[in-house]
């Protein structure tokens, strides 16, 4: 998947065009790769490259957006780790005061615990200021001739499974979110984590197979990397055993890996904005997915000089 320079943006059509319609399921053997050919797609949200060099221009401009008496969410994440750091640095010298920390999942937290960061829970406060989430993958739009951020959460599985769920629910209760992302892509692709009920979760991987026909494949994600379409020997189950990760994977069937449009509905290329609304009324029982259409900002990495650059969002 080739990254592209900060000056490239792409047209999306939003135009959501002809009624869908609902097409008749193939047998699943015909419809699910085999176990043997797990490799993950979107694989561009494995961090494992991003050194402390590239997330720290990006930290040190996300802390100028951060005040005194302020309430703060920080994601899971090299780039989000960075900002926890430079956070407690700031608080111990004296530079801000008074600010507490939301962390969005539990490994954010236990970096915010190993940083001494007051944290609150999602409950425990009315509002939050500015949340700095780092995505698995963005992309910068240029839709109806306004610039706008489309971003997927959640691909990754170590050293802890995400929690989508509450990274959403912290989003929202956000006046503010900046993205985290050293680089981005010219259209969202790859896979998106999708948040079922742990009881029920074939009856809604076989209502997403039949909407998404010919367009992707839905997985149900393992405890482990080397999981097959089922979730192999250990399939995910949440902590509390309500909730499991389904994988709507957006790969070619003919040509192999990502689509080159990205992204596929009803046979036809389409937006996130598109897939997101379809996957929000056409399908039940998703809980929460790991599309995201409402950031702020990205702060992002100039690729000339590898300084840091903030790119807003078009707001109406």
């Amino acid at each position: 998947m080739s990254r592209v320079a900060m000056s490239t943006m792409m047209t999306a059509d939003v135009s959501r065009g002809a009624v869908r319609r609902r097409r008749a399921r193939a047998p699943r053997s015909s419809r699910v790769r085999a176990a043997e050919s797990s490799r993950d797609v979107g694989d561009e949200s494995d961090d494992a490259y991003i050194t402390r060099d590239l997330s720290v221009p990006l930290a040190t401009r996300a802390m100028e957006m951060v005040s005194s008496n302020a309430v703060v969410g920080l994601s899971r994440g090299e780039h989000a780790s960075e900002v926890a750091r430079m956070l407690s640095e700031a608080l111990r010298a004296g530079r801000v005061d008074n600010v507490v920390v939301v962390p969005t999942e539990p490994l954010a937290a236990k970096e915010c615990a190993v940083c001494g960061l007051e944290m609150r829970t999602i409950d425990e406060v009315k509002a939050i200021d500015v949340t700095f989430a780092q995505p698995s993958e963005c992309a910068v739009l240029t839709i109806g001739g306004k610039r706008t951020l489309a971003s997927v959460f959640g691909r990754e599985t170590t050293p802890t499974q995400p929690d989508v769920e509450r990274m959403k629910l912290t989003m929202r209760k956000s006046a503010r979110v900046v993205l985290l992302k050293e680089l981005f892509v010219d259209k969202i692709g790859g896979s998106i984590p999708i948040v079922v009920d742990a009881e029920d979760w074939e009856e809604h991987a076989e209502e997403l197979d039949d909407l998404f026909l010919g367009d992707a494949e839905v997985w149900r994600r393992g405890a482990t990397f080397d999981a097959n379409p089922r979730g192999g020997k250990n399939p995910y189950v949440s902590a509390d055993g309500s909730h499991t990760l389904l994988d709507l994977r957006f790969e070619d069937p003919i040509n192999g890996g990502r689509w080159e449009c990205g992204l596929m509905l009803d046979g036809q290329p389409c937006g996130p904005y598109e897939l997101q609304q379809a996957l929000e009324t056409d399908v039940e029982g998703v809980r929460a997915h790991g599309i995201y259409t409402s950031a702020d900002a990205v702060i992002t990495l100039n690729p000339v000089d590898m300084s840091a650059v903030v790119i807003e969002r078009d707001h109406d």
